[in-house]
């Protein structure tokens, strides 16, 4: 059965990951990205009716159109966000404004699009991307590490409301994997970086996309509004 899967950041090396992990050959794909959107052109062309749409959540008007998009989807994965990492005082409040625009307001306003159309059919997946970072303390993430609390609180409350109406609403919370900015980190910081965690080795972007994928399927039925971590035992330290 064909299904109407949206799925946000997936032009990132995370978002390519869970694509090919969850989406079907038969499924209608709506993949937004905004940067590295070349990527999502080649996702494009590895099935039959996929739709994509290069846009920046910080700006309303994008948003707003791509809410437009967001009526009777069966599964929404929410992987877009903003990182910046420095010490408060440091931050400047244009990426302060931009942080809480794509992690907090962006999803709510489309989790306000998504929810009616899966109410009325008592059936419904969304998975957001948290961070280790909202449930410990990092040095230089203060306000992201903020933002990705409230994604999970806001989903285990989404979660509270709609579970009764057939919507799952589930989060999973990666710890260091390696892409995106922790590549050139890893690269100089390797041993200091899995000094954090107790498995022998850095996490990868399929050990996330296999978390999100189980959360999507008929096996995590009875699992709602909780957080998933996918950290390799993010346990030492602060």
């Amino acid at each position: 059965m064909s299904r109407k899967i949206v799925i946000t950041g997936a032009s990132s090396e995370m978002g390519q990951a869970i694509v090919k992990k969850v989406a079907r050959a038969n499924d209608q794909l709506i993949l937004q990205g905004y940067r590295n959107s070349e990527n999502l052109t080649t996702l494009k062309k590895s099935y039959q009716n996929c739709e994509v749409l290069s846009l920046d959540f910080s700006n309303s008007d994008h948003l707003r159109e791509f809410c437009s998009y967001l009526d009777d989807v069966d599964i929404f994965i929410n992987v877009s966000a903003v990182t910046v990492t420095d010490i408060l005082p440091a931050i400047k409040e244009e990426s302060i404004d931009r942080m809480l625009s794509v992690n907090i307001k962006a999803l709510v306003q489309i989790t306000q699009s998504l929810v009616p159309s899966m109410i009325a059919k008592r059936a419904g997946i969304i998975v957001n991307l948290s961070s280790v970072a909202a449930s410990r303390g990092n040095r230089g993430q203060s306000v992201y590490a903020g933002t990705k609390g409230f994604v999970e609180s806001f989903s285990r409350s989404v979660a509270s409301e709609y579970g009764s109406k057939g919507v799952r609403v589930n989060c999973v919370a990666p710890g260091p994997i390696y892409a995106g900015s922790l590549k050139p980190l890893y690269s100089h910081a390797s041993k200091e970086i899995l000094e954090t965690i107790v498995s022998p080795k850095i996490g990868t972007v399929d050990d996330v996309a296999n978390m999100v994928a189980f959360l999507c399927g008929e096996e995590s039925a009875f699992i709602n509004g909780q957080v998933m971590h996918v950290d390799g035992g993010f346990l030492k330290g602060v």
